[in-house]
């Protein structure tokens, strides 16, 4: 039976007094994250015996620190599900979450146990501290044995919400499983490397790139709980053959920062970006800089997540690379026929890391999932070699006098001027046209730029058709916490 914590407890037989996770300096052996793991999963087990929403779905409420691996796989010890929460949504989206799963149990970890026991003073929910669990108390080794597995749901993981009310994504142990063996598969990963960990671990990005797959490895992961550049720099020189998964921005400050103070990253081996689009530029501006390979990957939560890596010789620029093992992707048009090579259309995704489905959603994950393939919302295309570019995202496309315009080409653009630090094109509404774009960028400190160079820009690289009819500049656009440009904020302002 496939079951995650299993899988862990292999780790642990195999290094039990390795490192599994640093901490400013401090380490936690394997051992130690499963004695915490087991006393907390003897403790849910008292507190929820039974198997109701109430008493299954478990919340984890806990930033990048040791205490986030304790409420993930002592949920999973006690045949719970673990439901991770973005710390930094509001208080009223926290709730609604909540609410929607049923949470009447929330692990928190570090500063977050404060702010978890004041929300829930007028809720009937119990609050543990992970944290608690790090005790002399005696491991229990009287706990049930594994009954869920396989297509049983093993994390209820709620999207971020970019394109509107976050929906719980139904992860089973198979769909994880499967997930992070074909990543290991698609390059020679050992014990050894170190894994650094900025992306948030309650994303599926981080806890499957940054927690479950070095553990499978029986590596390191050093957690670092915000991103902190300078910090970023003495890890990678430090650790041996560091790993580090992240998003654009962190690439691109890493790399200016490399540029403008002669930094080395000595240790540092491989870089991957995901969650969102990488801009030519980042990749440019960071390569040039540290002479380090900057690759691009794409995913999506309903994917477990991961869909396709470019990596050491095996890899387009400008692409998502090929997918991994086990997953197969196609391009599909709007009535849902297979596209030839070349031709843009929405990526489809099948493999055993599909999501089993949406929690309590039947209809979406019905319009979402048709047979056994996972509409994503992306536009793109494959070419002959297997390899994927995206174009942009289904519900972003503009459509102007029956032109069609992806935001992503014309953001690329943008970024291209050196004072353009980020950027983001939405559609607006025109009387005769149906949409226009509009751009907001947002740039580097100290830098100036004239809206009317930007336009300038664009004309010189883009078709007429698809020159922004506005620009504007902000001091900053609106994020996810991992980095992912909100769209959907700048849309609901107009």
């Amino acid at each position: 039976m496939a079951n995650v914590y299993a899988e862990f407890e292999k780790s642990v037989e195999a290094q039990p007094d390795d490192p599994c996770v640093s901490i400013e300096g401090k380490d936690f052996s394997f051992r130690a994250i499963q004695a915490a793991s087991k006393k907390l999963a003897k403790k849910l087990i008292e507190l929820a015996p039974g198997d109701s929403e109430a008493e299954l779905n478990i919340g984890l409420f806990a930033p990048n620190l040791p205490g986030f691996y304790v409420g993930y796989f002592g949920t999973l010890a006690a045949n719970k599900v673990t439901v991770p929460i973005n710390f930094l949504l509001s208080q009223s989206e926290i709730m609604t979450i909540g609410m929607h799963s049923g949470l009447r149990i929330i692990i928190a970890s570090g500063p977050l146990y404060e702010k978890a026991t004041e929300m829930a003073k007028a809720l009937p929910i119990k609050v543990l501290c992970a944290e608690d669990f790090f005790n002399e108390d005696p491991v229990p080794e009287d706990l049930p044995e594994m009954t869920r597995g396989d297509d049983d749901i093993a994390v209820l993981m709620y999207t971020s919400g970019t394109t509107g009310t976050p929906k719980g994504v139904m992860l089973t142990h198979t769909n994880l499983i499967e997930n992070y063996r074909s990543v290991i598969n698609v390059y020679p990963f050992t014990k050894e490397h170190t894994f650094v960990c900025v992306l948030p671990l309650f994303h599926s990005f981080g806890m499957l790139a940054m927690m479950l797959l070095p553990i499978q490895l029986g590596s390191r992961t050093v957690l670092v709980p915000q991103f902190q550049p300078a910090k970023l720099a003495e890890i990678f020189n430090t650790y041996s053959r560091c790993i580090f998964f992240g998003v654009a921005p962190m690439f691109q400050v890493l790399g200016l920062l490399a540029k403008s103070k002669g930094l080395k990253y000595q240790k540092l081996e491989l870089c991957v970006s995901g969650a969102a689009a990488l801009p030519n530029d980042v990749k440019k501006v960071f390569e040039e800089a540290t002479g380090i390979d900057l690759f691009q990957g794409y995913g999506l939560s309903e994917a477990s997540p991961v869909v396709s890596l470019n990596l050491p010789g095996k890899h387009k620029p400008g692409t998502i690379g090929p997918t991994i093992e086990g997953v197969e992707v196609q391009i599909w048009d709007e009535d849902k026929n297979r596209l030839a090579n070349g031709e843009i259309g929405e990526i489809m995704v099948k493999g055993k890391n599909v999501m089993k489905g949406y929690y309590k959603i039947p209809d979406v994950t019905a319009q979402t999932i048709t047979g056994e393939w996972l509409h994503t919302g992306d536009l793109g295309q494959l070419d002959d070699d297997g390899y994927t570019t995206i174009v942009g995202r289904k519900k972003e496309l503009i459509i102007s006098a029956g032109e069609n315009i992806y935001p992503l080409e014309i953001e690329d653009v943008l970024c291209s001027h050196p004072a353009v630090k980020e950027a983001a094109v939405i559609g607006i509404p025109h009387p005769s046209r149906g949409e226009d774009a509009k751009a907001y960028v947002s740039l580097h400190e100290g830098a100036s730029v004239e809206t009317s160079e930007l336009k300038n820009l664009c004309k010189e690289k883009l078709a007429a058709f698809k020159v922004p009819a506005e620009f504007e500049i902000r001091e900053e656009l609106p994020k996810s916490p991992t980095g992912k440009i909100l769209k959907r904020v700048l849309q609901s302002e107009l």
